[in-house]
């Protein structure tokens, strides 16, 4: 069994399609059929780009078909870096929520200080000239 065939067993393994294959290591469209149909080889550039977006298939077991297809060691690491780019993800939501809350908290809290500085304002004005002033354009 050749590479492209591994690389093919893989990508059925994971429910991966070639055209999502092609596209997330940057593969002109129909390059991986075409390899694939012919039986073709692999080259080491394909290799290294597919080691970087695939960590966990084994490339040994692409290359010579020994061991595992899944390197089980990458496999536990990518799930756990899954896990936490989930968790944070999920906890930078709560965040920028709480965010949102301060900011209409610090103004729900401004608007009620300025209705007490009125209020105070009202107040200390003797009764006299706020009745006065109320008058006034009812008078005219």
């Amino acid at each position: 069994m050749k590479p492209i065939e591994r690389i093919s067993m893989y990508l059925q393994f994971r429910n991966i399609s070639p055209y999502s294959f092609e596209r997330k290591i940057q593969l002109s469209n129909g390059y991986y059929a075409k390899q694939l149909r012919n039986k073709g080889s692999v080259g080491s550039d394909i290799l290294i780009k597919i080691h970087e977006h695939y960590p966990e298939l084994n490339m040994l077991w692409v290359l010579t078909g020994e061991g595992n297809m899944i390197d089980e060691s990458r496999a536990i690491s990518i799930a756990q870096a899954e896990e936490f780019t989930y968790k944070y993800e999920v906890e930078n939501i709560k965040l920028q929520n709480l965010q949102e809350d301060v900011a209409q908290l610090n103004t729900a809290l401004k608007d009620k200080e300025k209705i007490i500085t009125l209020y105070e304002f009202m107040m200390n004005q003797p009764a006299s000239s706020l009745v006065m002033n109320n008058s006034s354009p009812n008078s005219l």
